[in-house]
């Protein structure tokens, strides 16, 4: 009789099944070493993951042998774990019943059957493996699991209870009898336990923690704090003790008693970085909603000590700077956003408030080589296209602010403001490289989206009036910026320098003139108020305010001569 000895390593890397396949005498079996070979390949996909080719494998080897017990072992693993419990309990019993001794093959048949909840029949099973193997821990320890499914407390705890007496004090089964019993709201019997615990290691904190978190659920405040200074007295460099305490004295409404504890654990540097980037951005979010509240202040003092504890750390960084932000410290903000950036390549709002600060800061060198890196780290995020393309543009790189600014468009879903951004910049950038069919398209486009948007309006018109070209068009836009939005100087130049390429002077100096009196003085506006005077033959009314445009500023070529030859050079 000839026998081949096979072993596949199981789910646990601990555990091995070595079955014995018995093949019939030789000569008898011609398909034995097909038999084998397929088996063991099965194995091999197995455990290197690729369930679909195991089952395949073994599915075959059923064909040949449809009676091999560690076939239908396999073949129970593998709809197990492709989730086809029917398939897997029917193999897994076969296997189980085979051989009532055989652990693996109770152990599998036990996990399906708590797969498929069916706890009463998994827990006469595990049962039985008890009995089988008197002195395992484990499967004791798995009974008792059996026994909580179904509700069968009593009986869990007895397991527990008996596993204690055996082996002494243990932390695991006393932790699973304070469960059991907090479970049954038998809270005496649960402080029982865990005073035993905690006086079999008078020094471990985490005792007295159970302690104190029990004594916190039945609202005993008096007995809850004196676990707290238990844990201080045996672990006085536990930074949790005084998060513990902060919990405490907010509970009985003190709070600068528990702000006081919250301090000092921001001060103890073995605090995890989560824990405080968690507290001290929960504190930056109620300042944000609550801005009268002293939320900002508290939020603040914690930032700044989680900034002295953990100088390099991203996240202490980010919440100073978010704090910092609150106070319109935007410069010193950006100096903290960037340090937190440089240090954390994977958070987009880090990055993203950063790009935002840098554009309201006009720095734009700055600007531009941060945003190239987020459009790196973040490819398919069109504000980083959109920020580059915003620093290239006022960096007069227009080709590159073109390109990223057409490349971010591929990115924008369901958001028009965005993509009407990203349309009006293309607007200006394609008409600074004179490439005006794609600029006006662009112009075009964004109206589509919002036919108000007096930005774009203006703008398409003041380019037309600047190419002298469908001036009509240009007319109308801006006659309809200037209804939409009065009295902005920039939209009555505009106007006003359309009316002048118009030819109509006498209506473009009432415009222009009106928008010289408004705001600061504008060189570009007073050379073009200049203009249209010298049309309407008011000489030296020109030239005082061509000299008043060189002296708010304006330094054009074509503004000094003006100036220099006294006339207007069309």
């Amino acid at each position: 009789m000839v026998y081949f000895l096979f072993s596949c390593k199981s789910k646990k890397q601990t555990k091995t099944a070595d079955y014995k396949l018995e093949q019939l005498a030789n000569g008898t079996n011609p398909n034995q070493v097909q038999f084998a070979g397929m088996y063991i390949d099965g194995c091999s996909a197995r455990m290197k993951g690729n369930l679909q080719e195991a089952l395949k494998l073994f599915l075959e080897c059923k064909k040949i042998d449809p009676s091999s017990v560690p076939v239908k072992f396999e073949l129970a693993t593998i709809y197990k774990l492709l989730g086809n419990t029917p398939l897997a309990v029917e193999n897994a019993k076969i296997c189980a019943e085979s051989n009532t001794k055989n652990e693996w093959y109770q152990l599998l048949l036990i996990e399906c059957y708590n797969t498929s909840k069916q706890y009463a029949l998994a827990v006469k099973l595990q049962e039985n493996l008890v009995k089988n193997f008197p002195t395992s821990t484990e499967f004791k320890e798995d009974l008792a699991i059996q026994y909580s499914l179904l509700g069968q407390y009593d009986k869990a705890y007895k397991i527990y209870d008996d596993l204690e007496k055996t082996y002494g004090t243990n932390e695991q089964l006393t932790l699973n009898k304070i469960k059991l019993l907090k479970g049954q709201k038998k809270v005496k019997e649960a402080e029982i336990e865990l005073l035993k615990l905690s006086a079999s290691s008078p020094t471990e904190a985490r005792y007295y923690a159970y302690l104190a978190e029990l004594y916190d659920e039945q609202h005993n405040t008096a007995k809850t704090k004196e676990m707290y200074d238990k844990i201080a007295e045996v672990d006085p460099n536990n930074p949790t003790v005084n998060l513990a305490l902060s919990d405490y004295y907010n509970s009985i409404n003190k709070p600068n008693e528990a702000f006081n504890c919250l301090k000092k654990a921001f001060q103890n540097p073995d605090l995890d970085i989560g824990t405080k980037a968690n507290i001290a951005f929960s504190y930056y979010k109620r300042a944000e909603s609550s801005p009268e509240s002293n939320y900002k202040n508290e939020g603040f003092e914690l930032a700044k000590l989680f900034l002295q504890t953990n100088p390099q750390s991203p996240e202490a960084n980010g919440v100073y700077a978010d704090f910092l932000m609150l106070d319109n410290k935007t410069s010193e903000a950006a100096n903290y956003y960037y340090k937190s950036a440089i240090n954390e390549k994977s958070d987009f709002r880090i990055w993203n408030q950063l790009l935002f600060l840098y554009s309201d800061l006009k720095q734009y060198d700055s600007l531009e080589r941060v945003s190239y890196k987020a459009m790196e780290l973040f490819p398919s995020q069109p504000t980083t296209y959109f920020f580059n393309g915003i620093a290239n543009k006022e960096l007069h790189n227009f080709k590159k602010s073109a390109q990223s600014l057409k490349d971010g468009l591929e990115f924008i879903i369901d958001n028009k403001i965005q993509l009407m951004q990203f349309l009006s910049n293309l607007g200006d950038v394609y008409n600074y490289t004179k490439d005006f069919q794609k600029s006006d398209k662009a112009f075009e486009d964004a109206l589509k989206i919002d036919a108000d948007n007096t930005y774009v309006l203006n703008n398409y018109a003041y380019y037309l009036s600047l190419r002298n070209e469908n001036l009509d068009k240009a007319e109308k836009f801006s006659k309809k910026t200037n209804d939409l939005q009065p009295n902005n100087r920039n939209y009555m130049d505009t106007y006003g320098w359309i009316l002048f390429q118009q030819k109509k002077y006498k209506d473009a100096e009432l415009w222009l003139g009106n928008a010289t009196k408004m705001g600061p003085k504008n060189p570009n506006i007073i050379e073009h108020y200049g203009d249209v005077l010298f049309k309407l033959n008011k000489l030296e009314e020109a030239l005082i305010q061509w000299n008043n445009a060189k002296q708010a500023g304006g330094a054009s070529e074509s503004l000094l001569r003006k100036i220099k030859e006294k006339k207007l050079n069309d």
